[in-house]
């Protein structure tokens, strides 16, 4: 091959590469000539689809777009759903983002801090390992899907609405809809991934945030037996089984917390902490992980004393 062809077949690839280029950059921000830009079929890298984002939209855009990070990196992938790109490459009338990012292992109550955001409130999604508040949703995919992306952790993708929706939706429509929405994405990145589960699906019934109340007596966080210290006057407790159960006393940097998880997947990433804040006991046949945070090893021990006779354990 002579140097004038090899030197035009380069040209043309680089043209190529230059106008494939133009073409995603003008599916997100308009045609060069201000002409608005194709309809966007597919969005955060495939995992949603047209009627999945607008189902969180309060007040449904003519048309929606994505801006998505590099899911193959090792650092959090962010994708952002609104309008469209403006000129200076930022997101118009963003209506919630997607990230899908690697949980750092630490506690149970902590790695929920990390997946579904920071919150008393924070409800459980039932049959997965996920959580869900005011605003955030986070669930963490299976386990065979850890080595399948770079972060280096357990894989979590999280959902947080950016547009007014928690002011708008305040029966349990907005936790409904974020949970289906999370889980569609979730679900959709293990089969792109590979690692999808029949059991990895999306809950028939909203969750139900969390409310205070106030302890009561001798029986703190719905534990017979278990009393508060005076100090503590208000309490977030879980309602049903210890899945994914946890309590919270008191509010600000002076609350503590506690867990209780059988979630078969949680149990094995937390086996290890301190022996008064951490136990694992066999409680009705199951597996199940005791964690605390406070400093008090006599809450501690009540605590885990209280769990041991109302979840038979043995």
């Amino acid at each position: 091959m002579n140097r004038r062809k090899t030197r035009t077949i380069v040209a043309a690839a680089v043209a190529m590469g230059v106008a494939t280029a133009g073409v995603i950059v003008g599916v997100l921000r308009g045609g060069g000539d201000g002409s608005p830009a194709a309809e966007q079929s597919a969005f955060c890298w495939g995992a949603l689809k047209r009627g999945d984002v607008a189902a969180l939209s309060v007040h449904p855009l003519q048309r929606y777009a994505s801006d998505e990070g590099n899911l193959k990196g090792s650092t959090r992938a962010d994708c952002q759903v609104g309008a469209g790109l403006d000129a200076h490459g930022v997101m118009k009338q963003t209506q919630f983002r997607l990230s899908v990012g690697g949980a750092p292992v630490n506690t149970v109550w902590y790695m929920a801090d990390d997946v579904a955001g920071v919150s008393l409130v924070r409800a459980p999604i039932a049959g997965v390992p996920g959580w869900i508040n005011r605003s955030m949703a986070g669930v963490l995919l299976p386990a065979s899907c850890t080595g399948k992306l770079q972060f280096g952790n357990p894989v979590y993708v999280r959902l947080q609405v950016e547009d007014d929706q928690d002011e708008t939706w305040r029966d349990g429509t907005l936790q409904k809809r974020m949970t289906d929405v999370l889980m569609t994405a979730a679900t959709g990145l293990t089969r792109q991934l590979g690692c999808s589960e029949t059991t990895f699906a999306s809950p028939d019934t909203a969750p139900r945030l969390l409310e205070e109340h106030a302890p009561a007596a001798g029986k703190a966080c719905g534990l017979p037996g278990f009393t508060a210290p005076v100090r503590f006057s208000k309490e977030y407790v879980t309602e049903g089984d210890f899945r994914l159960w946890s309590c919270s006393l008191g509010t600000g940097a002076d609350a503590v917390h506690f867990t209780v998880t059988q979630d078969p997947y949680l149990v094995f990433l937390n086996t290890t902490g301190s022996a008064h804040r951490h136990a694992v006991l066999t409680c009705g046949g199951k597996r199940t992980l005791v964690q605390t945070d406070t400093q008090d090893t006599d809450l501690a021990r009540s605590f885990r004393t209280a769990v041991a006779h109302r979840a038979n354990c043995a």
